[in-house]
């Protein structure tokens, strides 16, 4: 019995030594890699949301660092469906951003008034970024720390599009 409790005490201790320790100094590589940790970055609007760790400065705007795949769904039939790859292209936004949305009022009864609103920006070019450990069954998460990110240059300049 007394080498079972020593044992289990043994066992717990390794378990507690070899528990991974996260911090905001780590690089953002190490992180990525671990499966362990969910990392939520805001995002940039380029006709779709693309997550900061995705895009690059180039000049005065924002471009995705790789080409992404242009689709095009083509219905056959009742219920089935195919998508067609039209090419991948490198998607643009400017840093200073000014764009027209629909501000909706609900009205009751089903009913909504909207009225297009022209809005203006700047995306910031360091963001913090909150970093959170998967609980056991990936179901649940624990907040580590924020971790600011800076959008790097874009190394290669892509062929008009």
């Amino acid at each position: 019995m007394k080498n079972l409790f020593i044992l289990l005490i043994v066992a717990l201790s390794a378990s507690i030594s070899s528990a991974k320790t996260y911090s905001p100094d780590m690089s953002w590589e190490e992180l990525n890699a671990d499966t362990h940790l969910k990392i939520e970055p805001p995002v940039v609007f380029m006709g779709h949301a693309i997550a900061y760790t995705f895009v690059c400065k180039d000049g005065e705007m924002l471009r995705t660092m790789k080409p992404l795949k242009q689709t095009k769904t083509v219905y056959i039939g009742k219920n089935q469906s195919k998508e067609i790859v039209l090419g991948y292209k490198y998607l643009y936004t400017p840093i200073h951003y000014t764009r027209t949305v629909s501000d909706c009022t609900y009205i009751g009864r089903n009913r909504e008034v909207c009225k297009d609103k022209v809005i203006s920006g700047t995306y910031p070019m360091t963001v913090n970024i909150d970093v959170a450990l998967w609980g056991p069954r990936n179901d649940s998460e624990k907040f580590l720390f924020k971790k600011p990110y800076t959008v790097p240059n874009c190394q290669v300049n892509p062929q008009p599009n």
